[in-house]
């Protein structure tokens, strides 16, 4: 009883998350049938030099408009490329509506118990990072200066 509510209010919680009518679109679609499928029109344009524009309706799903027709469609994709107890490498591409020959936006972010780091993951910059965030910490001196005692 107790893992089946759970369920359905983990559920609740991600389609409440989710773009409604984003999955209804499709090429060749009017720039009109676009805003009605989605009930609003874009949060933000991108206009590009070939006449196209992309149209955000937020970070994670766009689609590219020529000619007020609907070419192409992206959403933000997640992919876990390392998973350990300690720590996580996930790559993520950004939702991405630009014309053919222009690359979207990639993120990588690494998740550790020192905190989550984003950006192009250079190994070396993370463990720098580390060790600076770290401080070892001195065993108490005896008064006597030897060792404490237990």
């Amino acid at each position: 009883m107790r893992s089946a509510l759970l369920t359905a209010l983990l559920a609740l919680a991600a389609t409440g998350c989710a773009t409604p009518g984003f999955e209804k679109l499709y090429p060749g679609m009017t720039a009109a049938q676009v805003a009605d499928t989605m009930g609003k029109g874009p949060a933000r344009a991108q206009e590009f030099p070939d006449g196209s524009s992309a149209w955000y309706f937020d970070e994670d799903h766009c689609v590219l408009m020529r000619d007020q027709v609907l070419v192409a469609k992206s959403t933000t994709e997640t992919r876990t490329a390392v998973h350990t107890p300690v720590a996580s490498l996930k790559q993520q591409d950004k939702a991405w509506c630009g014309p053919p020959g222009t690359d979207g936006r990639h993120e990588q972010r690494i998740e550790t118990p020192f905190g989550t780091f984003k950006g192009s993951v250079d190994p070396a910059d993370v463990t720098e990072q580390v060790r600076k965030g770290v401080r070892p910490q001195q065993a108490p001196q005896a008064a006597d200066g030897g060792q404490p005692t237990p």
